[in-house]
């Protein structure tokens, strides 16, 4: 029977994990790839939804749908700085928000991660 318990939360805990949060968490990102500093890729979360480069003179708006964690930018710096086929993808894990750029395999280019509110 505690098998079947241990099944039971370990398949719920998975699924809570595999859902994207409500919204990106509020911030400043640096981005990295391969162990080293990305910062044209450097933003910062200004409210849902919204986002600038890291000095604030280019906005723009992303979008975050929650089934997948997938986030698309529209206007400010983000918006195609990554080649055709890529995407980005919001997560938080063990409680980092970041954000994952993806090639079309799926494998990660660079990620972004929050350093400060």
């Amino acid at each position: 029977m505690r098998c079947a318990v241990s099944a039971l939360g370990l398949l719920a805990a998975t699924t809570a994990l595999a859902q994207a949060p409500a919204q990106v968490a509020l911030g400043s990102y640096e981005c990295w790839a391969w162990g080293s500093p990305r910062m044209l890729l450097n933003l910062k979360v200004t409210a849902p939804g919204r986002y600038t480069d890291p000095d604030g003179s280019k906005k723009g708006s992303f979008a975050l749908a929650r089934d997948s964690g997938l986030v698309t930018f529209k206007g400010g710096h983000l918006d195609g700085a990554m080649p055709d086929n890529f995407t980005a993808v919001y997560h938080e894990k063990n409680n980092k928000p970041t954000i994952s750029f993806r090639g079309a395999s799926g494998s990660e280019a660079s990620f972004c991660e929050r350093v400060g509110r």
